[in-house]
């Protein structure tokens, strides 16, 4: 099952704040893009349905960016509002697991070295971004092929 992008993001933004962690929109994009990938690669499906655009700064997802954007460049500190309290208890445990893989692996990395990550030649947004091209989507294709070959090299990924 997939999920709209800003819940997913806000998960993050949660666990941000709950371990006194809180992250910025540039890593917020970063770890959803990441747990996106991981969803792919081991159960097949996307985790969101927006798609993510190749942007200068790596993978980023328009509405999570509309969500968060007042933000700015400062950690998000947002109340946590009754109805999206609800929604993350409908996560799959496929996506939780996701979520919390991706918390895990990059809860202590800076936004700039997980950008880093992204601009890898040859990774999903390297062969899709386009200077001064607005809205070029990263294939999710391309994002499960690259997240595959990094998270179960081996071939263990598990698709349903």
């Amino acid at each position: 099952m997939s999920y709209r992008a800003p819940l997913i993001a806000y998960a993050f933004v949660k666990k941000g704040l709950e371990s006194d962690k809180p992250v910025t929109q540039m890593k917020l994009q970063k770890m959803v893009y990441f747990a996106h990938g991981y969803h792919l690669a081991k159960y097949g499906e996307p985790l969101i349905k927006e798609d993510f655009e190749a942007w200068q700064f790596g993978p980023v997802v328009p509405s999570i960016y509309n969500e968060f954007n007042l933000y700015g460049s400062d950690p998000i500190a947002l109340e946590e509002p009754t109805r999206v309290e609800h929604a993350l208890r409908t996560l799959s445990p496929e996506a939780q697991e996701a979520i919390d893989y991706t918390w895990e692996a990059t809860k202590d990395i800076s936004a700039y070295k997980l950008s880093g990550w992204t601009h890898k030649a040859n990774s999903p947004w390297a062969l899709a971004y386009r200077r001064n091209v607005p809205d070029t989507v990263i294939p999710n294709a391309d994002i499960k092929t690259y997240f595959t070959q990094f998270l179960f090299p081996n071939g263990e990924a598990a698709t349903h």
